[in-house]
């Protein structure tokens, strides 16, 4: 009987052989299909079907189990900030006046040349000023001459301010007067003995009288012209130093008959040409790009967070293969919804709004660094703001839901398997890191990854990363997880997307 058996089941076999292969093909097929691409997708965060009611997160929280989570501690890192924002160079327009009014002998400058502090830009005909110059020196030397001629008293119009004269005269003067009084002696003794008339000493005390008249006269007019030629030569030497003060005066109207450069700068525009006469004093002849710099437009989370000679890195398009170094010059705080660099000429849909907004950003002023480049006015380009320091971090996917300079941490508490979200402030960040300003203390941990379909109360399991109580990365097969699952959950969490701000990007299941 048995035999039978078996003989009517090797015919069916024989008979039916590739219907059974093709059966045994398709069941092998579709246990590859589930075990590589339904069962993955099935325990995949990002898929719809993991929050399902009927979904794996479903399942684990029926089943009392563990979410599998990444987690990263916090402690203190050297982290390298960067801020970039697009802007072009911009400059100071300096203009360069002439002054005289005269005509234009030359323009020693064209526009786009370059010019240092104190080149020659214009020179103005300066013939008739020279003239005024001479005239000047002669007036020194007249007034000089005059000076002479009254320390030697030779001045026509200066007849009675000769002391020296009347020095003289003064002494003939008291000599008469003293021969006078002797002939008047005697005579009044001869007189009393009766051999001269009294007329003879009346007419001897008439001349003494007569030349004592004369000294005093010429005693007052000697103090009178001694005062005067002191008067005459200070009139004589505030001549010379008037005359002196207008050649100075003329000297410095020559300086306006040229016309300098105040500053470095690139000459952008000249405004007048050779031949040409200036009619109104202080005219401008030239326009100077001067005191050029980068105009960085920066989004306004970088508001707070950069500071003045914060090193800074500036790539222009003109010069794509070069990096231009400088440092922040001036900040300026105020931010503009409607500027945000000079290629913005459409509106954008930041984060967290429902509606097209235009880039909210302000300006800084970045200082470029002495370079032999052609770097001129108009050049666009943008900058990197470059911010070093040491300070408490954490990986930037631990970070969700950030909102200029405020994110959400899952914090793991003492055991390991229960977490509690947390506000933190934020500050710089580089390829991997985020610093943690305020909302954690070093040495707490985090979770990295798993949290995105994470619920209040919630068990989580750390497949990776440093244990609270350990603190040492947990091996694989100490995981509550099989070994194959606990490397596919893994492999799952590195994929996730991250936006390019460094923020956690929103699953497909949570939206």
């Amino acid at each position: 009987m048995v035999r039978k058996l078996i003989n009517m089941v090797q015919c069916f076999v024989r008979s039916q052989a590739w219907a059974l292969l093709l059966c045994a093909v398709t069941a092998v097929v579709c246990a590859v299909v589930v075990y590589k691409i339904v069962w993955p997708a099935y325990q995949n965060p990002i898929a719809r079907m993991y929050t399902s009611k009927i979904g794996y997160s479903t399942v684990i929280r029926k089943t009392g189990g563990a979410f599998p989570v990444t987690s990263a501690k916090a402690q203190r890192r050297h982290i390298v900030g960067k801020f970039i924002g697009e802007g072009l160079m911009q400059s100071e327009p300096v203009q360069v006046p002439m002054v005289a009014m005269a005509g234009i002998d030359k323009v020693h400058v064209t526009e786009g040349q370059r010019v240092k502090k104190g080149d020659l830009v214009v020179d103005l005909d300066s013939s008739r000023l020279q003239m005024k110059i001479d005239s000047a020196r002669a007036a020194i030397a007249t007034a000089k001459a005059e000076l002479e001629r009254v320390h030697v008293g030779t001045v026509n119009v200066l007849q009675q301010e000769r002391p020296d004269i009347l020095a003289v005269r003064i002494d003939i003067a008291k000599a008469k007067l003293k021969m006078a009084e002797e002939l008047l002696q005697r005579n009044t003794r001869l007189h009393k003995k009766g051999s001269i008339s009294f007329n003879v000493v009346t007419e001897n005390e008439l001349s003494v009288t007569r030349n004592q008249l004369e000294l005093q006269e010429l005693q007052l007019a000697f103090d009178m012209a001694n005062a005067g030629r002191t008067n005459s030569v200070e009139i004589g030497q505030s001549a010379i130093t008037e005359a002196e003060l207008t050649l100075a005066h003329r000297l410095k109207q020559m300086e306006d008959y040229q016309s300098f450069a105040p500053q470095d700068g690139i000459v952008e525009r000249v405004l007048v040409h050779d031949g040409e006469f200036n009619q109104d004093p202080g005219r401008p002849a030239v326009l100077l790009a001067c005191d050029l710099w980068f105009e960085c437009y920066l989004d306004q989370t970088a508001l707070g967070r950069i500071k003045v000679n914060d090193r800074v890195e500036v790539r222009l398009s003109a010069y794509q293969d070069r990096i231009f170094t400088g440092h922040i010059e001036r900040i300026r705080p105020l931010v503009n919804f409607a500027l945000g660099g000079p290629e913005t000429n459409r509106p954008i849909r930041p984060l967290g709004t429902g509606a097209p907004e235009w880039p909210a950003t302000f300006s800084i002023r970045v200082k470029l660094d002495p370079s032999d480049e052609m770097v001129v006015p108009g050049l666009t380009g943008y900058a990197t703001v470059i911010q070093q320091r040491h300070t408490l971090a954490i990986p930037r996917g631990c970070v969700s839901a950030v909102s200029g300079n405020r994110g959400i941490v899952f914090v793991i508490d003492e055991n390991g398997n229960r977490f509690e979200p947390r506000n933190v402030v934020v500050g710089i960040r580089d390829d991997q890191f985020v610093e943690i300003r305020d909302g954690l203390r070093p040495g707490e941990f985090v979770i990295a990854d798993g949290y995105q379909v994470l619920e209040p109360d919630d068990l989580i399991a750390i497949v990776r990363g440093p244990q609270p109580t350990t603190e040492t990365s947990t091996a694989i097969g100490q995981s509550p997880l099989p070994a194959k699952q606990h490397d596919r959950l893994i492999s799952e969490f590195q994929q996730r997307k991250v936006n390019p701000d460094g923020d956690v990007a929103t699953t497909e299941a949570s939206r």
